[in-house]
């Protein structure tokens, strides 16, 4: 067993990153085509569709010469990542969006749903997967690793979801898709630069170490707010399914939505139709679920004979 690290050099990394963000007209071709292959599978439903698009996407090498740019210490780098990033955001984001306007089928299917919200699990999946990048990557093999990384994390189906977001006017879910893209772009990154930097590729000087925090200091402040957010949003989620779980498991849960802002949980139920006075007591509990400062709305569906249900309450 040979546990003897098998590392490049830095400057044939460096050659590396820059080979893999030269741009023709045929990696923007794919581009194009993995994006139209994801809103295809986006709009009816097809999950294998889906990953098809994220196996063809040429989206990382934008992100790569940023986030390895940083750790390198390598400004050039950096600003080419920068600029392919854009171009390629640009990209999606218009040919998604003539997609979904032109398409008559305008539902958000689940698959355009789940595309919406950023958990947990999404942030240690881009955080991994980056030094899972990163190790490859310094290991000059890193072909099926990238693969990985963009099934693992899906970076072009939030953006696509943005496009439809626009195309239909919905502007909650095209910024909520823009988040979890953000976030999720944000944590690769962030999970190069500090691999990169851990396995002392770095070359700081400490002038240029000042230029390159202030310039991603912006930047790493928004996607700090991204993930703050995201953990929030999840622990709340995870609290309000423990509430329904423990005082309501003998009615069917339809729907639940959390609105933080209004700090409110609004649940749709199916079975027994509850009385006022006992929806204020569950309401009370809500303090031992830490979601003291929540309000509880209840809908009830009450089921019917024939197997159907009426709404009630």
């Amino acid at each position: 067993m040979n546990l003897t690290p098998d590392l490049i050099s830095r400057e044939q990394l460096i050659g590396k990153i820059q080979k893999d963000m030269d741009q023709t007209v045929l990696v923007y071709a794919l581009l194009v085509c993995a994006t139209l292959i994801a809103s295809i599978g986006l709009n009816y439903n097809s999950t294998t569709t889906i990953i098809g698009a994220m196996l063809i996407s040429p989206l990382l090498n934008g992100v790569n010469g940023i986030g390895f740019g940083l750790g390198l210490s390598h400004f050039n780098l950096v600003r080419k990542g920068l600029l392919v990033f854009t171009i390629q955001v640009i990209i999606i984001l218009v040919i998604s969006f003539l997609f979904f306007y032109l398409t008559p089928i305008k539902d958000s299917t689940p698959e355009i749903l789940t595309q919406t919200s950023a958990t947990i699990w999404d942030i240690l999946i881009a955080l991994i997967g980056g030094s899972a990048l990163a190790f490859a990557k310094v290991r000059g093999r890193d072909n099926d690793v990238i693969i990985g990384v963009s099934i693992g994390t899906s970076l072009i189906l939030p953006l696509c979801v943005t496009g439809y977001g626009v195309s239909i006017r919905d502007y909650a879910i095209a910024w909520d898709s823009a988040q979890l893209f953000f976030t999720n772009t944000f944590l690769i990154g962030l999970s190069l630069f500090l691999t990169i930097w851990l396995l002392q590729y770095s070359d700081f000087k400490h002038h240029r170490f000042w230029k390159f925090g202030l310039a991603a200091l912006p930047i790493f402040m928004i996607g700090l707010f991204f993930v703050y957010t995201t953990v929030e949003t999840t622990i709340i989620e995870y609290h309000a399914k423990r509430f329904v779980e423990a005082n309501l498991s003998d009615h069917y849960l339809l729907a639940q939505t959390i609105d933080e802002q209004q700090q409110s949980i609004a649940l749709t139920l199916v079975g027994e139709v509850l009385s006022a006075e006992e929806l204020q007591k569950l309401a009370s509990t809500l303090s031992d679920y830490n979601l003291k400062e929540y309000q509880l709305d209840v809908t009830f569906y009450a089921t019917n004979q024939d197997g159907t249900f009426d709404a009630l309450f």
